[in-house]
């Protein structure tokens, strides 16, 4: 790739602007005619303050509700004003929450029609944004009351209650009694039973994204019509967590079974029947009439909404036009930028920061069964050569963290990882990394370079970094498809040539997802090649070990050196900034359960309006 010449010379130990960060990073096998940018959120210290954003918003005053909302100046607030000012805990102090839940109305946000509803399917980790019409046995809590939305919570849901565990091995669940299948062929409204949910986590065992999850698994039996017991093999620390994930939907034997299976709509238990959908554009739900479940607040029925609508805007600038003629009810605006922008037009926005969940974020991958990147020095060195500092400064506009595929929130940390957290080699020493190079015999190369995105904030950053490399003379090779069926080849197949642009590691929240299954020299999902005998143990070791603090210990270790080996190279993890109009409640973004799109999906039955 092509850099302006005299790039490093013109920096001079300085910060450098965003135009000079992406300057000369060309792509090629690509056609892209303006990017929409993506948004992020720390620096590198948890708590402190973006550089150049020190002053206080002008005119700040209270806003609606008295939650201390400013009413102009947005562009002014530093990180810690937009964390404490929109501080997910205050959303159940907003106006109109006395005077609802309301029944009734339509939610429009912005989503795409996935290419298959089939869970068991290739694509069934991405369905963990769509589950509208099915439930779980246990699901996470989305919703404007829980306690502090960057850590989750974890409810029972099919399940009457959290399991009954007699000892390490051993899961027994009771099945809420008269839950009904939606009234759609060919279920047709039947109660739900035991068996049921023994048909669905038995295929789940045999299914790729599900899989891992039920490794450890023996036995799957109904001891009754309403009692499920699961018998695992040894202790398996991680399975209560990994079932939460949304894309365990329960579904019917019947539709599985039939000529069009579960490919074609979704059918459960959930509180939004499909209504229609176009390919790859706009969806539609209806209510659930017989949904079982109600607001453990109100003891109101749900779900409070009569429609979904997901709306396929295309790019960000429409998606925003959208929001701003009230055609969208929610927004992402992608950075901070374009936030400011938008709070111009709808100061009367409610607005939320929320930490990024650490199973997406840009990264990069290796082919470590290649050379040179088997030679950890090679990964060493280019990961000294990225300055991430400027990245979040000019690129996240101060709103993004350090990057690292392991969850904060497990060891207590409300925030994502410092620099002091991830070792010596997430820092930015040019001069070592060159020497790290050179004496691997790597100091002039050209290495091909996968992008799994050819927009917005990842594409930028990994723009950057291609930019940063070539001013030490690695060359790299751009291939940026808008297939996502070409990419997905090469990344998940495994035959991607030295290295991937991506943002892939989960989905997943349990530790297991980031040790186990993403670095187990034999996991299905270690598309990074790794293998590494010191990693194959404390990956494995980790899985059975109940006592978190023991647990703990040994996935720092592990994350430790997994860092000093360098077996991946992380940049950065954005925040997202959450908006939605004031008529609109419990549309919460929770660390790992973005809102509606996202694992937020589960808890759009308790979202509503306010007409």
């Amino acid at each position: 790739m092509g850099q302006a010449p005299g790039y490093w010379s013109r920096w001079n130990g300085k910060r450098i602007d965003r135009r000079r960060l992406l300057a000369g990073a060309s792509v090629g096998a690509m056609g892209v005619a303006g990017l929409a940018i993506a948004g992020c959120g720390d620096n590198n210290k948890s708590g402190s303050t973006p550089a150049g954003k020190t002053s206080s918003p002008a005119g700040a005053s209270p806003g609606a509700g008295d939650l201390g909302y400013p009413t102009s100046g947005w562009d002014k607030l530093t990180l810690d004003q937009m964390r404490t000012i929109y501080a997910g805990s205050k959303l159940k102090e907003l106006p109109g929450q006395k005077k609802g839940p309301t029944p009734g109305g339509t939610l429009h946000f912005a989503s795409q029609t996935p290419v298959t509803w089939d869970p068991t399917s290739a694509a069934g980790s991405l369905l963990s944004s769509y589950m509208f019409a099915n439930n779980q046995l246990t699901q996470f809590k989305v919703n404007d009351w829980v306690k502090n939305p960057n850590f989750m919570e974890v409810e029972p849901v099919l399940a009457e209650t959290m399991p009954e565990q007699p000892d390490d091995t051993t899961y027994t669940f009771k099945i809420r009694q008269g839950v009904k299948f939606q009234n759609v062929a060919p279920v047709s409204g039947r109660e739900l039973k035991a068996d049921d949910i023994v048909y669905c986590l038995q295929t789940y065992e045999k299914a790729p994204a599900q899989g891992p999850t039920f490794e450890q698994v023996d036995t799957i039996k109904a001891l009754d019509d309403y009692t499920v017991q699961v018998k695992m093999k040894e202790p398996s620390a991680y399975f209560l967590a990994d079932l939460a994930v949304p894309y365990n939907w329960i579904f019917s034997k019947e539709q599985h079974d039939s000529s069009e299976g579960l490919g074609k709509k979704p059918i459960g238990t959930g509180g939004y029947i499909f209504e229609k959908a176009a390919d790859l554009a706009n969806y539609s739900f209806t209510k659930n009439p017989d949904y079982f479940r109600k607001d453990p607040r109100t003891n109101m029925q749900l779900p409070y909404l009569d429609r979904l609508e997901g709306v396929f805007s295309g790019t960000v600038a429409k998606g925003i036009a959208a929001y701003r003629s009230g055609q969208l009810d929610a927004l992402w605006p992608q950075d901070f930028k374009s936030w400011t922008q938008v709070m111009q037009t709808n100061p009367d926005s409610i607005c939320q920061v929320t930490t990024p969940p650490p199973s997406f974020q840009p990264f990069i991958a290796l082919r470590l069964d290649k050379d040179p990147f088997k030679d950890p020095r090679v990964r060493q060195g280019l990961s000294l050569l990225i300055d991430r500092d400027s990245i979040i400064k000019e690129l996240g506009y101060g709103m993004c963290g350090y990057g690292y595929g392991q969850d904060w929130t497990y060891f207590g940390n409300e925030w994502p990882w410092t620099s002091e957290q991830l070792g010596d080699y997430m820092k930015y020493d040019p001069n070592k990394g060159k020497s790290l190079l050179e004496a691997a015999g790597v100091s002039d190369a050209s290495f091909d370079f996968l992008y799994t995105q050819y927009q917005g904030f990842n594409f930028d950053v990994w723009q950057a970094v291609a930019a940063m490399w070539a001013q030490a003379g690695i060359k790299t090779t751009v291939s940026a498809p808008q297939d996502p069926a070409t990419w997905q080849k090469q990344f998940y197949g495994g035959t991607y040539n030295h290295l991937v642009a991506t943002g892939f590691i989960g989905p997943g929240w349990d530790p297991d997802t980031f040790a186990y299954q993403a670095m187990y020299s034999k996991s299905v999902k270690n598309y990074f090649k790794i293998n590494d005998p010191k990693v194959d143990d404390l990956a494995l070791k980790q899985r059975g070990i109940m006592d978190k603090a023991e647990r703990s210990k040994v996935v720092t270790d592990l994350m430790n050196y997994d860092l000093d080996i360098t077996t991946r190279i992380w940049l950065v993890t954005p925040y997202k900034i959450n908006m939605r109009h004031p008529n609109l409640f419990s549309l919460t973004d929770t660390e790992a359960a973005w809102n509606p799109q996202g694992w937020g999906s589960c808890g759009l039955d308790t979202a509503w309006k306010l007409s």
